[in-house]
Parts: structure tokens; C-alpha cells; sequence
């Protein structure tokens, strides 16, 4: 998950950033002292999580939680144990009252992940397995269910089908393979890039992260892309 903190106090900071080298599959943006410098960054950065303090000079962590896409999640750091109720009115993921341990830490950020996994899999449509697409690769009628394609990558006059098991490259535009791949099942991100929905771990408007490769969204396909994902979050 990609995840930044926001304390006014740097030995808070330090800490935080100490738990989080201990967890893996957590990538920690940044750190900030200054809570409208973080808005900036938030809007910049789109993160999965904020680790926010609540009592801060200029913007408190109500006020940025507040103003923040529901689809960012929240885990309150304070000392300020009366806040907790408002806190859970925000709908964040947990409340962290200082001082808090590792294993206290650990808790509130699996927490974090099992509703960030929850959200991602309301983005993939049902998997139908009988579902395939048919082309034409060295000379041979391909008949290849969809659910098996990793990713698809794009060159000058060919496309590479990467699935688990076996790597197709058939003479065919990007353009043509668009064509064939159903809408709702797969997305364009980048002119040499067309992944399944089903596939994808976490986005932003940067790069996807896929079962097999993380992928980079061009600009191109940028606003397509985050609208399209924040439709399906919808159930459009």
C-alpha cells in the first residue's frame, strides 16, 4: 500500500517511519510536519493510506480528513484520546492513541489492507471462464480464454499475450486487440499496455500494479483510466 504520515512532531515521524520498514508491502511516500504542505502532496500523491495526527497547527487532521476522496483510507495517530468518537464518524480505519507499540501498529494497519483488498476486489467484474478471444498466431487459430491473460504489450508491428503459462505474439495493431477484448474485463493505460481489470492490486494515476508487472499510466489514457475505476468503485 502506498502510504504517507503527517505528525507536527518529528520524533513521531521517526517512529512511524521505523514500523513501516518492518511491514513489506508497505511504501511509504512521505513524511510531513507541516499539514498544508501534506494537503499539496495528498493530492499529488493520491496514497491508499495517511497515518494523521489530529492536533496540528493550521489544518487538523479532522479538517484533512474531511476534505479527502472516500476512497482514501485513514488511520488517526493522537494523544488525544477524546477525539475518538469524531474519528470514527469520519469513517477512518482505526485510532491510534499515543504512545502505541509496534504490535498496536501492526493491528491498525492489517486492518487498513484487509479493507484495501475488499475495495480492489469490488473493482474486478465476475470472472466467466468460458469467455475467449480468438486470433491468428503463426499461421495457427488461436483460442485463448481471457481470464488466463497476465497483461498485453504493444510494439511497432506486433502485441505480446502474456499469460501464465505461455507468451503469444501475433502480427496485430494495439488497436485490433482493443477491439477484441471486452470492455468491461480489460483497460487501456498506455499506448503499449492493455491489463485486465481483474488483475489489477492498486492504481493511481501514475502506474497500476498487476499480478504479473507494474505498468505506467500515460497521460494519454489518464483521465479514461481513474474515471473508468472510479466508476466501477461506483458499480457503474
Amino acid at each position: 500500500m502506498r502510504c504517507i504520515a503527517i505528525d507536527d512532531e518529528p520524533l513521531a515521524l521517526k517512529l512511524l517511519q521505523e514500523y513501516c520498514r518492518q511491514i513489506p508491502s508497505i511504501r511509504l511516500l512521505g513524511t510531513y510536519t507541516d499539514s498544508v504542505e501534506a494537503l499539496t502532496y495528498i493530492r499529488s500523491l493520491s496514497p491508499d493510506l495517511i497515518f494523521l495526527d489530529i492536533h496540528m497547527p493550521d489544518l487538523s487532521g479532522m479538517d484533512i480528513a474531511g476534505s479527502l476522496n472516500k476512497n482514501t483510507l485513514v488511520i488517526f495517530t493522537t494523544a488525544y484520546k477524546e477525539y475518538a468518537v469524531e474519528g470514527f464518524e469520519l469513517d477512518v480505519v482505526d485510532y491510534l492513541l499515543k504512545p502505541f507499540d509496534f504490535n498496536r501498529f501492526l493491528k491498525a494497519y492489517t486492518k487498513a489492507e484487509e479493507r484495501f483488498q475488499t475495495a480492489l476486489k469490488k473493482l474486478a467484474p465476475e470472472v466467466l471462464n468460458d469467455e475467449i478471444v480468438t486470433f491468428k498466431c503463426n499461421y495457427q487459430n488461436v483460442k485463448l480464454p481471457l481470464h488466463t491473460i497476465q497483461y498485453v504489450e504493444g510494439f511497432d508491428n506486433y502485441i505480446k499475450i502474456v499469460t501464465q503459462e505461455k507468451t503469444y505474439m501475433p502480427v496485430m495493431t494495439m488497436k485490433h486487440i482493443e477491439r477484441l477484448l471486452p470492455e468491461k474485463r480489460f483497460v487501456r493505460v498506455h499506448k503499449s499496455f492493455i491489463i485486465p481489470v481483474a488483475k489489477i492490486k492498486s492504481f493511481n494515476h501514475e502506474r497500476v500494479i498487476t499480478n504479473g508487472i507494474e505498468v505506467p499510466v500515460g497521460r494519454t489514457y489518464r483521465r479514461e483510466f481513474m474515471e473508468k475505476m472510479e466508476g466501477l468503485k461506483r458499480g457503474k
